[in-house]
């Protein structure tokens, strides 16, 4: 199909059937992801035109529309309504509401600014489709200087400039005032990790559409990868029920960060609304100082008494309702305690003789533990000079309180920009990880 781009459209004349001016092209409206049968057209259709003529806008529906091309569109005739312009539900202005927008390149994963629009004819169709967007230098220039010839672009083909709009999302915040069917389908089903770095690049209103769009768990495992203060001003955006069943998927400490990042008010709010269990592991956390190892740790790890046997061991691990997160250490308490006796290494108890070996057979006993109270730039040295995937966090007593991951350390050790390039080695996008008390 032959392509017209739409700033060399702007401005256009509008000629009756005989040839005689009666406006200008103001801009277009096309219906955004019209339901045609049980699918979704990929390329917004032409609605209308809106025209100005003599300080007067109003609008042309696209069946009056006998030729539309780059240098020449004309009507059926020269009779129009002169009522003032108001969009329906599903239509966008391609001026007013996506030039020089934030999209969403699902392809390319990545977020784009729309420098100009490509239109073209499907076989057999009198009126244009939104059909290409151009991110080119060479497309704002086109708009400075319209004059300067029309590119020769017979067919759209995916390259870095030149997008199809098959291939990339709309934001219905672009067009606040009316309703358009835009559901994200295709970004819920990227990795959280993309997702992520899509968000970081997005406004807070943006972010909050894309992650309302997304089912609890993959909307809790992008925002956990996510600088907390980010992520709380999008939960910001969206409905406190929606924000408390996403913080509830959420890995506690994670979900700590980001509460904590909050109003007061708003944050009582959210916890309030949490699943007692959830909410009370999350204040748990946010009542030690985030400098401390108290305040980096997650109490979302894999405990069991030392009076289990190996078999017995695995059985209730096995037996858990949810996934555990981390589970290469297992701590092992005191029976009917949350006193640390010793680490032992999931490898070990699941390569033993399960049968005659006792839990307490494969623990460390001198293993290597912080205070909760510790700071937390020493916790995350510990951790780097010994190799460990993980380190205990005790009180006083001698109580397991949590655990500090090798990837939470090393948000102190390394760089921003470094540790956004790194893997969250330790995290599987699942559930929540149970304590296991006998």
């Amino acid at each position: 199909m032959n392509l017209m781009f739409f700033s060399l459209l702007v401005g256009k004349s509008i000629l009756d059937r005989n040839g005689e001016k009666i406006a200008s092209l103001k801009d277009l409206i096309v219906r955004i992801n019209p339901i045609v049968g049980k699918s979704e057209e990929k390329y917004p259709p032409l609605a209308g035109i809106l025209a100005h003529s003599n300080s007067r806008e109003f609008w042309i529906p696209a069946s009056q529309v006998q030729e539309f091309e780059q240098g020449k569109i004309r009507l059926h005739d020269a009779k129009v309504s002169l009522e003032r312009f108001e969009r329906r539900d599903g239509e966008i202005l391609l001026y007013k509401d996506v030039l020089d927008k934030q999209l969403v390149d699902v392809e390319g994963r990545r977020v784009i600014r729309v420098n100009d629009l490509a239109l073209g004819n499907a076989p057999n169709e009198l009126t244009p489709r939104l059909v290409g967007v151009d991110i080119s230098f060479q497309a704002l220039v086109r708009r400075i200087l319209p004059f300067g010839g029309t590119p020769r672009v017979s067919r759209l083909s995916r390259n870095e400039n030149l997008l199809d709009w098959a291939d990339v999302e709309y934001f219905a915040s672009s067009a606040p005032s009316v309703r358009l069917n835009v559901s994200h389908a295709r970004l819920a089903k990227m990795h959280p990790v993309d997702i992520a770095r899509l968000l970081d690049e997005l406004s807070y209103v943006q972010g909050a559409e894309i992650v309302n769009a997304l089912d609890d768990e993959t909307a809790a495992d992008a925002l956990e990868e996510m600088n907390p203060d980010y992520a709380a001003d999008i939960l910001e955006g969206l409905s406190e029920d929606r924000a408390a069943d996403i913080l509830e998927e959420m890995q506690p400490d994670d979900a700590a960060d980001v509460i904590a990042d909050l109003d007061e008010n708003k944050a009582q709010a959210l916890l309030e609304l949490m699943e007692e269990e959830e909410s009370e592991e999350v204040r748990e956390l946010l009542a030690y100082d985030e400098d401390a190892a108290g305040g980096i740790m997650t109490n979302d790890f894999l405990m069991l008494p030392d009076n289990l046997g190996a078999s017995e061991a695995l059985q209730t691990i096995r037996e858990l309702e949810t996934q555990p997160e981390f589970v290469d250490y297992i701590y092992v308490v005191e029976p009917d305690s949350e006193k640390l006796v010793g680490v032992a290494a999931l490898r070990d108890v699941v390569f033993c003789q399960p049968r005659t070996t006792l839990l307490s057979e494969l623990i460390v006993r001198n293993y290597i533990s912080m205070k909760t109270d510790s700071k937390a730039e020493d916790a995350a040295a510990v951790l780097a000079d010994y190799g460990f995937r993980a380190l205990p966090v005790l009180n006083e007593e001698g109580e397991i309180k949590g655990i500090i991951t090798f990837d939470d350390a090393l948000d102190l050790i390394l760089p921003e920009d470094l540790r956004r390039r790194l893997p969250n080695i330790f995290k599987n996008h699942r559930g929540m990880v149970s304590f296991v008390k006998k």
